[in-house]
């Protein structure tokens, strides 16, 4: 079993953490494996469950068409041998699949099946930046319709903590410059696989006699960058999920994991449902420790 490709909780990290750096523009989207399973997910999504996963007012057409351009430039840039990019359609050689422009209302509707990422936009009114349109196909235990038209700061409320950095994250976001990529993580540990955990999935790790081995590391990379046009955010998601299990073979990666564990606020352990079995899961994972 290989190593998480992302770890953000190593050295211990674990609390609120703004962690932004740049990125080259080629490492801005992931493709890897896992692309024809996770594209089925977003189809079976908008055929079941569209109102729960994607949002584009009439009024955000031509920031989606923003998006979908700097989309599509990436990928002839960076993916040419991946998409055949025409006037009239997009070649997605990985699935055999052409999409027609002419057979979608939404731009970003198409931008989102042509990518693993779930793509956020947030528009600046009055410096202040609100969620206008998102395809989000993998929800960590929120509701895409309950932070719509949001704030950022409307949108995080209830992350423990996050007062302390909220009037350096809008700066941020005011002064991103652009043609420039940034790049963030955040963690997480479910007892399902699943990508798309909608809010009420909270309910259910909340098991204190739960196998550690039966726990998954939920790892969000994010990017954000500036759309020169409308001066909006395009805030990108991809969530990664490995067994618990798949760090064992590392043992600096199980020390950091404990020690992000137990590095957590009270309020933050709460927060990502951690409390139920983290006594468990800690002592499994020093078990593994001394089997060594």
């Amino acid at each position: 079993m290989n190593l998480p490709i992302h770890q953000p909780y190593i050295d211990g990290k674990g609390g609120v953490d703004i962690g932004l750096r740049p990125i080259e523009e080629s490492s801005w989207l992931e493709i890897d494996n896992l692309f024809l399973q996770e594209i089925e997910l977003k189809q079976k999504l908008y055929k079941k469950r569209k109102k729960d996963v994607l949002i584009t007012p009439p009024d955000s057409i031509e920031i989606q068409k923003e998006v979908l351009d700097i989309l599509l430039d990436h990928l002839k840039d960076f993916h040419s041998d991946a998409y055949k990019v025409t006037r009239e359609s997009i070649e997605v050689i990985k699935s055999n699949t052409i999409y027609y422009y002419k057979d979608f209302k939404s731009p970003l509707e198409l931008a989102s099946l042509l990518v693993q990422e779930d793509l956020i936009i947030m528009e600046p009114k009055k410096e202040v930046f609100y969620l206008k349109s998102a395809s989000l196909c993998a929800p960590t235990r929120w509701s895409l319709n309950e932070k719509h038209k949001q704030s950022l700061s409307e949108i995080h409320k209830e992350v423990p903590g996050y007062e302390k950095i909220d009037s350096r994250v809008n700066n941020i976001f005011r002064n991103l410059p652009d043609n420039k990529v940034f790049e963030r993580f955040n963690w997480s540990i479910f007892d399902s696989p699943e990508l798309f955990q909608p809010i009420g999935s909270k309910s259910l790790v909340e098991i204190k006699n739960i196998n550690p081995e039966d726990l998954f590391l939920r790892v969000e990379r994010q990017t954000l960058r500036r759309l020169e046009n409308s001066r909006s955010i395009l805030f990108t998601v991809r969530v990664h999920v490995d067994p618990v299990s798949s760090i064992l073979t590392n043992q600096q990666a199980v020390v950091d994991l404990i020690k992000a564990i137990q590095n957590l606020e009270e309020d933050m352990k709460s927060y990502k449902v951690i409390l139920p079995f983290e006594n468990k899961l800690i002592g499994w994972l020093k078990s593994k420790l001394n089997n060594e």
